[in-house]
């Protein structure tokens, strides 16, 4: 089983490295488009995918996989980085 608290300090971690030290003060609710403001442009976004991916070593689709909402809040970024990491436990063990 993954561990929900990792998941989402690493997610901050890495988000940290990439939007500044403001994230580690944004709700798990909240939306980064809201909470960052303007500088959440759609490259920002593809930088924020993009660093989810390499950190935790997933791939997302852009077409299959709904980032728009995936990746609007913390909590719903960890929901989907823990299904992808348990789908690759699965998938591993088959």
């Amino acid at each position: 089983m993954i561990n929900s608290n990792s998941v989402k300090e690493d997610i901050r971690s890495a988000l940290e490295t990439l939007l500044g030290p403001e994230v580690r003060t944004i709700g798990v609710d909240q939306s980064f488009r809201d909470f960052i403001g303007e500088r959440f442009d759609s490259l920002m976004a593809v930088e924020v995918v993009t660093t989810i991916e390499e950190r935790f070593g997933i791939e997302v689709d852009y077409v299959g996989d709904d980032v728009r909402y995936w990746f609007e809040t913390l909590e719903k970024m960890e929901q989907f980085v823990k299904e992808r990491l348990e789908d690759n436990v699965t998938l591993q063990a088959m």
